[in-house]
């Protein structure tokens, strides 16, 4: 800018080159100043809500206010600096170039500090985008895992009660398991990863609470093979365990069997639980609020609902989780 200046004052205006060149250097010095000045010009003109006329009359009257002090400024110093005629014809000249050179230089540096601006504005709204995303995934998932069976835990105070008048050692045992059983769901509900093993200690305490109830019509198998320590969300396998019971063992009067399996494929923990049941008794009903909840927690976790597959042949319902080990 400062090169074409000095080009226009000599081709255009004819102007003296000494004078110029210290006017350029002089002129370039002082709007280096003003120029930070308009950057509170920028910050201080909200005009988003209102029409484009009081943006547009807004930097009018700022770019007349800089642009007159600019060139009252450099004049009155290219004076001290020179002290004669020509100096005072050089200004004379060189006024209207000068002026346009101001405007376009004003235009320039504000449009240089808008975009720095609203890239900021951006920036922050980004961030808090993803700070209000990341407290909504927060809520849904501390939701979903809120949501253990309330008929469970009224079933189970009622096996107590009755327990308490026939078998009170019994009752005593079961006590203790539901209470490890409830301590373990609100311990962990923070938490978002745990470790297979931990949750399949947890599955086996609410199995060993239903089996007071169903006795030897409830049959439970696993078989973990070295994949205890892999990772998997918290509380994510209760609704599989709750929907085998509540679709199998409730429904019939022959022993269930659930056969829970787990294994490791390359980053891929492979978990499959499968139960029997009796087809004449079962229901046919859609996808239960239990799987849903899964497929929910799986998408808000990983990001992809197809991690859950559900296989329903020769009357033994599948369920298999693909869970990441690598996010």
């Amino acid at each position: 800018m400062s090169v074409a200046q000095f080009y226009m004052d000599l081709r255009v205006f004819d102007a003296n080159i000494p004078i110029t060149l210290v006017d350029v250097i002089v002129s370039n010095v002082i709007y280096s100043l003003l120029g930070l000045g308009i950057w509170y010009v920028v910050i201080g003109g909200h005009f988003e809500s209102k029409k484009q006329i009081y943006f547009l009359a807004y930097h009018l009257f700022s770019m007349a206010i800089i642009v007159s002090f600019w060139i009252w400024v450099t004049n009155h110093i290219d004076l001290l600096l020179f002290e004669s005629i020509d100096v005072r014809d050089h200004m004379r000249s060189v006024l209207p170039g000068k002026m346009g050179v101001g405007v376009l230089i004003y235009i320039l540096i504000a449009i240089f500090y808008y975009s720095f601006y609203y890239y900021d504005r951006l920036k922050e709204k980004s961030k808090e985008e993803t700070r209000l995303k990341e407290l909504v995934t927060q809520t849904q998932l501390n939701e979903l895992k809120s949501q253990i069976n309330p008929h469970f835990l009224f079933n189970s105070l009622n096996s107590i009660s009755s327990l308490t008048m026939t078998e009170p050692e019994k009752a005593q045992d079961m006590v203790i398991k539901l209470s490890n059983f409830l301590r373990y769901s609100l311990k962990h509900k923070e938490n978002q990863l745990v470790s297979l093993s931990q949750e399949i200690d947890h599955i086996k305490l609410y199995l060993d609470i239903e089996k007071v109830r169903f006795g030897d019509k409830l049959q439970a198998n696993f078989e973990i093979c070295d994949c205890a320590d892999c990772l998997i969300p918290n509380m994510i396998l209760q609704p599989l365990y709750e929907n085998a019971i509540k679709y199998g063992v409730y429904e019939t009067t022959k022993q269930v069997v659930i056969q829970t399996n787990a294994r490791k494929a390359g980053d891929m923990l492979i978990f499959t639980l499968s139960n029997n049941y009796d087809d004449d008794a079962v229901s046919k009903k859609g996808e239960g609020i239990g799987l849903l909840n899964i497929r929910k927690r799986l998408g808000l976790v990983y990001g992809d609902t197809t991690y859950l597959s559900v296989k329903n042949e020769n009357q033994i319902f599948t369920v298999t989780l693909s869970i990441p080990q690598k996010i």
